[in-house]
């Protein structure tokens, strides 16, 4: 799958402060604005990480942590407003598992949706706030997700082709749908907004 897909030469993906001005409503350039952001900057620099390393052994918590987070950032323009799960341990409100747990379940493959609970807890909060899989297990290769004895193991190579099919399911779903198309440009104008050159 080729990525780059900038609209022009002003515009450059990972460059926020270069982002058009959000439109007033939806509209389709709107959409492939995100979509130039989307394959630009998320997939495309993950994309570039895989195919340059000549596996993914030893590479493994770099790659999971890209797309671990890049799962956060394109779940933060799919759904707004979700509400907050508490943590049984720390008592700590989470506003961003709900709407991570909400977009795999809606947008990934069939097989990852049952997981989309341990995917959040088992990989991205662990990789994310300790570096290590302790209740989970990845491997460097194309395995499709699995529960053995317990355990989630999952290939990274499977993982983010399911990503990147997550992302095409929203962006075909965004065009269409008007509460997707609200939540997309009111995290895109509050980003915009932010952006500085």
């Amino acid at each position: 799958m080729k990525y780059k897909i900038t609209l022009n030469q002003d515009f450059y993906a990972w460059q926020p402060s270069t982002w058009p001005a959000p439109p007033s409503s939806y509209n389709a350039a709107f959409g492939n604005t995100l979509r130039t952001i989307f394959y630009d900057s998320l997939l495309g620099e993950i994309d570039n990480v895989i195919t340059d390393a000549p596996t993914l052994e030893y590479r493994g918590h770099v790659v999971a942590l890209s797309i671990l987070c890049a799962v956060d950032a394109v779940s933060s323009y799919a759904f707004r407003n979700s509400q907050k799960d508490i943590c049984e341990s720390c008592k700590r409100t989470d506003k961003v598992g709900p709407r991570y747990k909400r977009y795999i379940r809606e947008f990934f493959p069939n097989e990852y949706q049952p997981f989309a609970a341990k995917l959040y807890s088992l990989f991205r909060n662990s990789i994310t706030h300790s570096w290590n899989l302790f209740e989970a297990a990845m491997l460097p290769g194309n395995e499709p997700i699995t529960e053995v004895n317990g355990t989630i193991v999952l290939g990274l190579g499977h993982f983010f082709t399911a990503f990147k099919s997550s992302v095409d399911t929203f962006l075909d779903r965004l065009q269409v749908d008007n509460t997707l198309q609200a939540a997309s440009l009111h995290r895109y104008r509050e980003l915009k907004h932010m952006a500085r050159p």
